[in-house]
């Protein structure tokens, strides 16, 4: 057992033993000066001018200092500034602490001060603080003054944070030694994301989600955006999970939400599915819709319905025909998103979702390969279809340009000029082709005798459209 402190050792009786000691100091050299050193200064008035205007500058320069200990701007935060010093010195203090990208600066055991303290956090941190009985309020980015037994509940990090689930790149779940060191902890995140095809193959995943709590950029003053309200919502939700309040509290639900989600998917296609080239309809092959769905649950409100075989389902209007887009594609059907709206009531912003690697075992690897092998002729028939498709697609586009531009440059002239007769009206368009062509470097390059041509029929038609005007005339 600890010896117990002796009374004067305490720290207010020792703050108080120390001021008295320094008053009869003070009161001994005045009464050497009045009686010894025969000055005429009255010993009381003096003693008391003093002390007030020892007391009060002592107070000013306080407030005067205190601008340049913390990042403070007004009177009344000076002031804090100096109450706690005096309780500092009283030893009555609170805890001084700093908070770094969440995680907490301080010297030992300082938190367990229940005095009055401070606060400061940098750009990327958040805190909600309590008492013994109740949370009283979050605070976030700068200086912040605690009340007495007020504490730190937990804190959290700003910035987005990126979780990785399932297996390591380095884990090989289907091989793995039971005699390995390792092998529990292996088949512990080989199930995390472990899920069944529609044929009954397992699939396990390594999938990355990067989230934060949701925030404006620059909203609360601050660089990274700090929302109070969702800040107590995940803090809240957190600490309800069990989270260590010790370091940046997070929750692991966006993660699990994204695992629940991949599973779903997943067991409505068969394997030989996911790897398929696309189709006419569609752009992405499965895996790549697999992994934009989950993705869309967690970021979006609504995300597309598909059915039993992975298959969109198409809006249908009131006479049961499929509803067409500007394109005229097919609209498909949108479901509200649980996970986005359960996400949004913890206070969470989802970034991206990313199915990063898949692994099967050896034997369903060898049986891909056989199948690919087999298939690449038909696989090859369909991307040489695609690139085809593009290609004429692209010739469209540049044959209706060409032939926009060459309508608008051949008749910049007759827009402007009524042409005199229609020798003079080819004149002009002639004419303005040839000054295009000019002006183009590209085709100037390409052309040999053209623009000389051009220009012949140019005065060739020139010549004969003033031969008809005079003609005329």
């Amino acid at each position: 057992m600890e010896d117990e402190i002796p009374f004067y050792n305490k720290p207010v009786p020792r703050a108080f033993l120390v001021s008295i000691f320094f008053v009869l100091l003070y009161g001994a050299l005045q009464f050497v000066a009045v009686n010894y050193l025969r000055t005429e200064t009255a010993l009381f008035n003096n003693l008391v001018i003093d002390l007030v205007l020892a007391g009060v500058g002592a107070l000013l320069w306080m407030l005067f200092f205190a601008q340049f200990i913390l990042p403070v701007r007004t009177f009344k935060q000076r002031a804090s500034i100096v109450e706690r010093f005096t309780e500092y010195i009283a030893g009555l203090h609170g805890p001084a602490i700093f908070i770094e990208n969440g995680t907490i600066h301080e010297r030992e055991n300082e938190s367990k001060q229940r005095g009055l303290g401070v606060i400061w956090l940098d750009s990327a941190s958040a805190a909600m603080l309590r008492t013994h009985t109740r949370f009283t309020r979050v605070i976030g980015p700068g200086v912040h003054f605690t009340r007495r037994n007020e504490y730190i509940a937990a804190t959290v990090d700003l910035h987005p944070l990126t979780l990785n689930v399932g297996p390591r790149e380095s884990d090989q779940p289907f091989t793995i030694s039971k005699d390995h060191e390792d092998y529990a902890q292996v088949q512990t995140r080989r199930w995390e994301t472990s899920a069944m095809t529609r044929d009954g193959i397992e699939v396990v995943a390594i999938i990355s989600i990067t989230f934060r709590i949701d925030a404006r950029e620059g909203e609360g003053g601050t660089l990274f955006g700090f929302n109070e309200e969702n800040t107590r919502r995940a803090i809240t939700e957190a600490l309800t999970q069990d989270a260590n309040p010790n370091a940046p509290v997070w929750s692991q639900l966006p993660a699990k939400m994204a695992i629940d989600v991949w599973r779903e998917y997943l067991r409505r296609f068969k394997l030989s599915e996911l790897f398929e080239v696309p189709d006419k309809q569609e752009d992405d092959t499965k895996l790549q819709l697999i992994s934009t769905l989950v993705k869309e649950r967690l970021a979006k409100p609504n995300v597309r319905e598909l059915d039993d075989f992975g298959k969109p389902i198409t809006k249908v209007d009131a006479k049961g025909n499929p509803v067409l887009d500007a394109s005229g594609k097919p609209e498909f059907r949108e479901a509200p998103s649980r996970e986005f709206i359960k996400l949004q009531e913890m206070g969470y912003k989802v970034f991206s979702v990313n199915i990063k690697k898949l692994i099967f075992s050896p034997e369903v690897e060898e049986r891909l390969i056989q199948q690919w092998s087999s298939m690449w002729l038909k696989n090859a028939q369909k991307e040489r279809e695609q690139v085809e498709r593009a290609r004429k697609l692209s010739e469209m586009k540049g044959t209706e340009k060409a032939l926009k531009d060459f309508a608008q440059n051949a008749s910049s002239e007759i827009s402007q000029i009524q042409p005199r007769n229609r020798a003079d009206a080819l004149y002009m368009l002639i004419e303005s082709t040839r000054k295009s062509i000019i002006k183009n470097n590209t085709l100037t390059r390409k052309m040999n005798t053209e623009p000389t041509d051009l220009r012949e029929i140019s005065t060739w038609l020139r010549d004969k459209a003033e031969g008809n005007d005079d003609s005329n005339g």
